[in-house]
């Protein structure tokens, strides 16, 4: 027994030193002047003390003399806000936590100043920390709002600490301050309750949007803070209507409390009769100005209009709304029309008020065109691209209209009628439909059967020539013959079905030749238009669609403050950043806090750690669902939702360093140029752009025109190669059925833009001798056959290469392969920035080097002059890189420890973690 206790004295003795090594212990800390003044028991010579910032990372660095340090205040009180850790860096690499020497030393102040107190504290493992304290900490939680009689009542409670020991008698005030022109108007707050009569507050602020602050008032001083929402029901809105005010009471997107008059009006129906516009509408929220004699009383009394805007010459013309009908002059409308597009406003007018917004498009307007035969004109109601309400309103030689589409024997039947406004039109010989290629002056014409104004006729039998059809976007125009005259138009839908839902543009579905015939209303437009595809493309076009109409109807549920929503390369992996952050999110426990939602097609949903919800991308429902009601959104590449709703932050991690150019940077034609559009759209929506070192975030910012906050804190994919990967690369061989005894050579290529045979759908030619490299390195190497994810279905192997080329392309993560592989060969894919953190050979094989420079993308490096390693343009000097590889390591040593400098050096196996404290504020 005495023996036993000798061994463990020893070991606690042990374990005593080896603990005190990874701490500093302060013996002193107070204020001294203008500085704080650090004292430690022990004696650090050539060390220095750090102060970091936990919210912003940021750091102070300050050398240790005679075992103490001053630190101005002016040095902490400059970072406003945040908590302090204290390290000491002993020489140049170790730094250790400085701690409490008793646990019951938990707070003190340090220094006081009018607004704050800096605090000294000891953490849950009793290391020693710095935090600013408010003197005045106040808050006031709203439970019930009431408008009635022109008075708005706001019930609360009021929240109040000072941390300050003196006398004081403080006084509460709400101050309403108008975000427009920043005037204010105060209102006391009496055991919690304020009542704010509604037309005193228009007469001091105006009208527009207010924001609401606490306000104490303590002698001569003055502190606030912003009131945040605290809704009881599931809406971040709350609507207030009395006989007189409409009032919107809301979440701004930081969670405080804001609100704003609401008078909407809605469009419900249009008519043209005779020489008027008749407009029927009505005020959204339950206000009722019609009736309304109470409005005559306030002193707001405001006044409503419509107006209708010439939106080429600035011309308008505006009617009071003063019943459920407003009626317009068609002639007066005809007066301004020296310009073909006309956009509708509500106007809220009175002596010192004058704000107007754009009128909304409604579904609940039935007739969208109407024929003004005497002017030759055709008056078309549409919804712009912001859904606002709009006229079109255009010189036509004729009108029509399908009444009639209909697959008859995998031929679409076609049904209409027409009326002539040109009178030059005399003797109709002919009338026909083209189909026109958007792309192109081809036609195709299908002559139609006309009895009177009435029509019909087939659309079948396209003849492109030599044009491949896949893809084809298709026109449709109705034509007119006088003689060998004759007259044309695009066919308009208008008429023909309501589009409430984005999935009701599609109408007819035809299947022939392997081919799928989508006939579609166009967007916007609504015309008259054809899509030639496969089956698939369109399967995933409607599921799209119809996704929309379902994450439009969730905006109506409450925003999940902590749903974080993950997808990698469109749903089809779990790898890429996304995943590294979500994997580092479960080890710092933050599953407790969040609910994980993943998008993931894969058979093995159970490869997926945590117990997320997994959703499917291509499976309209959960999908679009859980992507409204997240807060967070984080993906690597793009959602098929161009916008987002208030209060969404939106990380976007990107997939690796460009060597191709990106976005606005190409100038090559190709389907990037095609669809860049739509990513713009996208970029708008993020809030965050992650990079991996100084060049990619200028590209980023260019090639996205992207101005919001690029985190250059370095890719969480690359974690991987700072911790210790040998138990991890067993198990992975064993995983993929690898010999232990052999190397591996990584193939991993990128698709190429001019390799297509659909839109976005492409084939890759393997040009890499695989029978030549089995033949010389088969009993040394294996060779892992990792395709990008937009051709990877397209590589076939032969059974004779199975023993040494194996096509990992459908394994998720390339991460993995990285560590696994002693080589990698690629050719202009974005792969090698990361695994030249790994420090191991890179080569290079484009054989097509020259044209694809000059016909393909384009790229930022030269290729000949900025890679670590060798470029290869045949099989022959591919075999002899192989061949000679610790050369090859030689030769490029000094190149490849520059390139690493320039773009890896940045990351350190931190790059998730610090990314996760940014993003979601830990």
């Amino acid at each position: 027994m005495a023996n036993l206790k000798g061994i463990t004295d020893y070991f606690k003795k042990l374990i005593f030193k080896v603990f005190k090594k990874h701490h500093a212990v302060f013996s002193n800390l107070k204020q001294e002047g203008d500085d704080v003044l650090f004292e430690f028991e022990e004696n650090f010579s050539n060390s220095s003390l750090i102060i970091k910032n936990r919210l912003t990372s940021k750091t102070l660095e300050y050398k240790i003399e005679n075992n103490q340090v001053h630190v101005p205040l002016k040095d902490l009180f400059h970072f406003k806000k945040g908590i302090f850790d204290i390290f000491v860096k002993v020489g140049s690499k170790n730094t250790i936590r400085v701690r409490f020497t008793e646990k019951n030393e938990s707070f003190y102040a340090l220094y006081e100043n009018e607004e704050k107190t800096l605090m000294a504290y000891s953490t849950k493992n009793q290391n020693l920390s710095l935090k600013f304290r408010k003197i005045i900490d106040i808050d006031y939680n709203i439970n019930s709002f009431v408008l009635k009689d022109g008075k708005l009542g706001i019930i609360g409670l009021l929240d109040f600490n000072a941390n300050i020991n003196q006398d004081f008698s403080p006084d509460f005030f709400m101050r309403i301050v108008n975000r427009n022109n920043k005037k204010e108007y105060y209102e006391e707050i009496i055991s919690g309750y304020i009542e704010i009569p509604m037309d005193n507050l228009l007469e001091s602020l105006d009208f527009g949007i207010y924001d609401l602050y606490i306000i104490c008032k303590l002698g001569n001083k003055e502190y606030k803070r912003r009131i945040k929402h605290s809704f009881k029901n599931s809406e971040n809105k709350m609507y207030l209507n009395d006989s007189i005010y409409s009032v919107m009471f809301y979440s701004t997107s930081y969670g405080n409390l804001s609100f704003k008059f609401d008078y909407n009006y809605l469009i419900t129906d249009l008519e043209i009769d005779g020489d008027n516009i008749i407009i029927n509408g009505e005020f959204l929220n339950g206000i009722d100005i019609f009736s309304n004699e109470d409005m005559k009383d306030s002193t707001f009394s405001p006044n409503f209009f419509i107006e209708i805007k010439n939106r080429y010459s600035g011309q308008r013309i505006e009617r009071e709304i003063l019943s459920e009908e407003t009626s317009f002059s068609l002639t007066e409308f005809l007066e301004i029309a020296d310009g073909k597009f006309f956009d509708f406003y509500f106007k809220i007018s009175n002596d010192s008020i004058n704000t107007k917004k754009r009128i909304r498009f409604s579904s609940k307007i039935e007739k969208l065109k109407f024929t003004l035969k005497e002017a030759k004109k055709i008056f078309i109601l549409y919804s712009t691209i912001h859904g606002g309400l709009s006229i079109s309103l255009e010189e036509k030689d004729f009108d029509m209209d399908i009444t009639h589409l209909e697959n008859v024997n995998n031929v679409l039947l076609v049904k209409g009628n027409f009326s002539v406004l040109n009178e030059d039109i005399t003797n109709i010989s002919k009338v026909s439909i083209i189909g026109k290629y958007r792309f192109g002056l081809e036609t195709n014409e299908f002559p139609l059967d006309f009895i009177g104004n009435e029509f019909e006729g087939f659309i079948d039998n396209f003849d492109f020539g030599d044009l491949d059809l896949l893809d084809t976007r298709i026109d449709f125009y109705f034509r007119i013959y006088d003689g060998e005259v004759f007259y044309q138009d695009l066919i308009y839908l208008s008429n023909f079905k309501s589009i409430v839902n984005d999935e009701d543009r599609f109408l007819v579905n035809i299947y022939k030749d392997d081919l799928f015939y989508s006939y579609y209303s166009s967007q916007g437009k609504h015309s008259f238009a054809l899509w030639i595809t496969t089956e698939q493309s369109f399967e995933k076009s409607y599921v799209i669609a119809r996704g929309r109409t379902i994450y439009s109807d969730s905006l109506k549920e409450k925003l999940n403050e902590n749903m974080i929503f993950f997808e990698s390369f469109f749903g089809k992996s779990y790898a890429g950043n996304p995943k590294y952050i979500y994997e580092t999110m479960l080890k710092m426990g933050l599953d407790k806090k969040y609910t994980f939602v993943w998008a993931y097609s894969g058979e093995n949903k159970d490869v997926i750690p945590g117990n997320p919800i997994i959703v499917e991308r291509f499976k309209a429902g959960d999908y679009y669902k859980y992507l409204a009601l997240s807060k967070y959104w984080v993906n690597n590449i793009i959602f098929p939702i161009h916008y987002k709703r208030k209060g969404n932050v939106y990380l976007q991690t990107w997939h690796g360093t460009p060597l191709k150019k990106l976005g606005f940077d190409i100038t090559i034609p190709g389907p990037e140029v095609e669809g860049r559009e739509n990513f713009y759209n996208e970029s708008r929506n993020w809030d965050y752009l992650i990079s991996s070192n100084a060049y990619s975030t200028e590209i980023f910012k260019r090639a996205f025109k992207f101005k919001k906050d690029v985190l250059e804190l370095g890719y969480p994919i690359n974690d991987i190669f700072f911790v210790e990967n040998g138990e991890k690369i067993k198990q992975l061989k064993e995983k993929l059925n690898l010999p232990m005894d052999k190397k591996i050579i990584l193939y991993a290529p990128t698709w190429k833009d001019d390799e297509k045979n659909d839109s976005w759908e492409h084939y890759f030619k393997l040009e890499i001798d695989l029978e030549r490299l089995r033949e010389k390195f088969s009993d040394e190497y294996i060779i892992l056959l990792k395709m990008h994810h937009l051709v990877s279905e397209n590589l076939k192997i032969d059974e004779i290469m199975k023993d040494f080329a194996i096509d990992v392309s459908n394994y998720d993560d390339i991460q993995e392969l990285y560590i696994l592989s002693d080589i990698l060969i690629t050719d202009y894919s974005s792969v090698f920035f990361d695994y030249a953190h790994s420090k191991r050979p890179i080569l290079f094989f484009v054989p097509d080097l020259e044209h694809y420079i000059s016909n393909v993308r384009g790229l930022y490096l030269n290729m000949e002059t900025d890679m670590p390693g060798p470029i290869i343009k045949d099989n022959d000097h591919l075999i002899e890189c192989l061949e000679n590889i610790d050369d090859v390591k030689e030769k490029f040593k000094e190149k490849y420890d520059e390139f690493y400098e320039e773009f890896c050096s940045i990351c350190n196996g931190h790059s998730s973690e610090e990314i996760i404290k940014k993003v979601f504020e830990l």
